[in-house]
């Protein structure tokens, strides 16, 4: 009885011995990988430095102002290039919105015709329907 005790306790020692090794080589490994992590963020963030001053660089207003002579026509604004508010059209009449929608709602032979509102007159057209082409079939 005292031997299959012991033999047990051996056989758990060597089992915990072999999962602490697997654990000790899983973290060295996890490790490693955070390392890679560090470094290529690290990387990033230097790239990401760069392209600000680049940024920054091509976005100089002496560099624009060079750029905007050289490739564009542009005018400076005068007083001929602004409108009076009289040249603007006169605003719609809305009428009465209120009146309207209780309108809407009234009941059929008190609500009245409808209305054309916008550029084109209402019309009714019917459509008849037409066949569509045949395809070929392989």
């Amino acid at each position: 009885m005292i031997r299959l005790l012991n033999l047990l306790a051996v056989l758990g020692l060597i089992g915990s011995a072999g999962y602490a090794y697997s654990i000790k080589y899983d973290t060295l490994y996890q490790a490693g990988q955070v390392s890679k992590l560090k470094g290529q963020l690290h990387k990033e963030r230097q790239s990401i430095a760069v392209l600000r001053a680049e940024w920054q660089l091509l976005t100089r207003p002496d560099r624009l102002q060079a750029a905007v002579e050289k490739h564009l026509a542009l005018e400076t604004i005068g007083t001929e290039h602004l409108g009076r508010i009289s040249d603007l059209p006169a605003k719609r009449e809305r009428g009465d919105e209120i009146g309207r929608l209780l309108a809407a709602t009234a009941t059929p032979k008190e609500r009245p015709e409808p209305k054309t509102t916008g550029s084109l007159p209402r019309t009714t057209t019917t459509r008849t329907p037409t066949a569509a082409p045949a395809t070929a079939s392989r």
